[in-house]
């Protein structure tokens, strides 16, 4: 807490902090609609199982702003985040719905206590993609969401809400598979073995084509953000599923800092990369505890998985955030004071709790102005 002296009395100012979350929901549609196929319906008490783990998520957290991806049933999270006192909602896209009650394609969403000054959905720049060599009907697997609002002591702020393409093979697009010769047909072991070489063969290529979707999503987003910062300065949020680890090549430029210009005289170059809240986390810390006990070992736990595959435990939902909120950076406003990983019902699920809540884990993070 900062006293700011005056003649009359001391006023204390209190840093402004503002809660922030990314949460995947798996699946959030309202019964009698399914999700994906016919027979995914949720009986109704599953439906209040599943609004009841999202409302006790939000009392006990208690986020200014949400980010939300796996959404079907917007109108009924917009009232239930309303009822939580996330008062402004948005959402830009909408489901695929066939035969009147089957749902496909989620969309992404965004709750705040902040009113949004605008509100946009994100379109591909078809002459970059075009550029890049994809097809002329190239979109986001999703739509990406942006939303401005102004925070105070931030001031204007850039919030975009994000789910990346999966690592499920895209194999829809293949040709077709290739049939066993005639020779090989009378062959049964041939026959099989070239069956297998081929489901193995096809495998990688739709997996590839995965990793070319959404490293092209990263790419034509990062570009349209930076369009955006060049044109506003406002400070920069992103959040949301990566489906992947932000390290992963395809992922790894959203948070580039390889170029430097500074010999050219280009040293504002510095204020555009993304930095991860949960590294921007751990560098308050380890400079707090600097400054009181520099000889110790910083004691930071290891990062937690945001979803498993099997035992395998891996990051893919994150909160990338601009130099505005970089404590290294001389004209930064603001740094990040916390950051949480809500994985109880991962690592220690309870039936009665968690049976229906989520696939993965919501990550949050609290910043706080350096006023």
């Amino acid at each position: 807490m900062i006293l700011l002296e005056t003649n009359i009395e001391q006023v204390a100012l209190t840093p402004f902090k503002v809660k922030v979350a990314s949460f995947n929901l798996f699946n959030y549609v309202e019964p009698p609609l399914a999700y994906y196929d016919f027979e995914n319906i949720y009986t109704s008490e599953q439906w209040v199982k599943k609004q009841r783990w999202l409302h006790d998520f939000l009392s006990e957290q208690q986020p200014d702003i949400i980010g939300f991806q796996e959404v079907f049933s917007a109108s009924a999270l917009a009232e239930q985040v309303r009822d939580a006192g996330l008062s402004h909602f948005a959402v830009m896209d909408k489901p695929s719905v066939v035969d009147d009650f089957i749902c496909r394609d989620p969309v992404v969403a965004i709750a705040s206590k902040f009113a949004f000054e605008e509100v946009v959905s994100i379109e591909v720049d078809k002459p970059y993609a075009e550029g890049l060599g994809l097809e002329s009907e190239f979109n986001y697997s999703r739509k990406p969401l942006r939303v401005t609002v102004v925070l105070p002591d931030i001031g204007h702020c850039d919030i975009y809400v994000v789910h990346f393409k999966s690592k499920r093979p895209s194999v829809d697009e293949l040709p077709p598979p290739k049939t066993a010769t005639e020779g090989q047909a009378t062959q049964t072991n041939r026959a099989n073995r070239a069956n297998y070489g081929e489901l193995l063969g096809r495998n990688v290529l739709g997996q590839w084509a995965s990793s070319i979707q959404r490293g092209s999503e990263a790419a034509l987003l990062f570009h349209s953000m930076m369009q955006r910062r060049v044109e506003t300065q406002n400070a920069m949020m992103l959040m949301g599923d990566f489906n992947d680890d932000l390290s992963n090549q395809v992922l790894s430029f959203l948070t580039t800092k390889e170029l430097r210009f500074e010999k050219d005289g280009l040293g504002e170059l510095a204020s555009y990369p993304l930095t991860d809240a949960y590294q921007l986390y751990c560098q308050s810390v380890s400079a707090a505890i600097d400054k009181q006990t520099p000889d110790e070992e910083i004691p930071l736990s290891q990062r937690q998985p945001t979803h498993y595959y099997g035992a395998q435990g891996n990051v893919l939902d994150y909160i990338l955030l601009s130099q505005d909120f970089n404590p290294a950076f001389h004209t930064s406003t603001a740094e990040v004071s916390h950051y949480h990983t809500e994985d109880r019902h991962l690592i220690n699920p309870q039936y009665d709790r968690d049976s229906h809540s989520t696939d993965h884990a919501p990550v949050v993070c609290t910043l706080c102005s350096r006023r």
